[in-house]
Formats: C-alpha cells, sequence, structure tokens
C-alpha cells in the first residue's frame, strides 16, 4: 500500500512538472537555440499537435503555406532515402569484403587441411 501511494505521488509530481506545450505563436516567437532543444525533446504525439498548429498559424498569414509544407517534406524525405541508399551501399561493400575474406580463409584451411592428410599418408606408407 506504501508503494502505492508513493507511486502515485511520483506519478503526479512528473505530470505537474512537465512542462507544457506552447502554443504555435509562442514556439515561432520563441528563441532558437531553445527551440532546438524543446523539439528534440519533443515526443512523437506532441510533435504532431505542435506540427498541425503551425500550420494552421502559418495558413493564416499564408494560405498556401500547405504546399510549401509538402514540398519540403517530400524533398526532406528524398534526401533521407538517399542519405539511407547510400550507407546500404557501404554496408553491401563490408559484406562483400568480409565474403571473400571468409572464403579466402576457408580456402586456405582446405588447402593447408589436403597438404596435413597428403603429408599424413606419406609418413604412414613409409
Amino acid at each position: 500500500m506504501k508503494g502505492l501511494i508513493v507511486s502515485l505521488i511520483f506519478i503526479i509530481g512528473t505530470s505537474v512538472s512537465a512542462e507544457a506545450l506552447p502554443s504555435a505563436e509562442e514556439f515561432l516567437n520563441m528563441d532558437l537555440d531553445k527551440s532546438i532543444r524543446f523539439v528534440e525533446s519533443l515526443s512523437k504525439e506532441d510533435a504532431k499537435v505542435l506540427v498541425s498548429e503551425l500550420r494552421a498559424e502559418i495558413k493564416k498569414s499564408y494560405p498556401k503555406a500547405d504546399h510549401f509544407y509538402f514540398l519540403i517534406s517530400h524533398l526532406e524525405e528524398i534526401q533521407a532515402i538517399e542519405k539511407e541508399q547510400a550507407r546500404l551501399k557501404s554496408l553491401l561493400w563490408v559484406y562483400v569484403l568480409a565474403f571473400l575474406l571468409f572464403t579466402g580463409f576457408l580456402g586456405l584451411i582446405l588447402f593447408r587441411q589436403r597438404q596435413a592428410i597428403r603429408d599424413i599418408n606419406q609418413m604412414l606408407s613409409k
């Protein structure tokens, strides 16, 4: 029972001390360094809420803001895909190199094993 009370107090304390999500206008007026730290600490759900509020706020002053938002979002996705493809290409080269080294090592082991068997057979036949 005591543990339950302590955990409830902890949950209530952390929820009260959690920073509330600022409005879109407050976020736009926020200092750049503070806004970067704030964005990095956002959860996925809070980020969705903030993006929708920012889009609504921007649409007030510029009605075609959605076009820019979708264009920038799409271009960033293309850029991220290209970076990921470059990483995968590098990883492919690592796998190819590891396969070649393993094949060479296995070939060397088989060659040395056959040589050892040949030497043992020669010693036994003498």
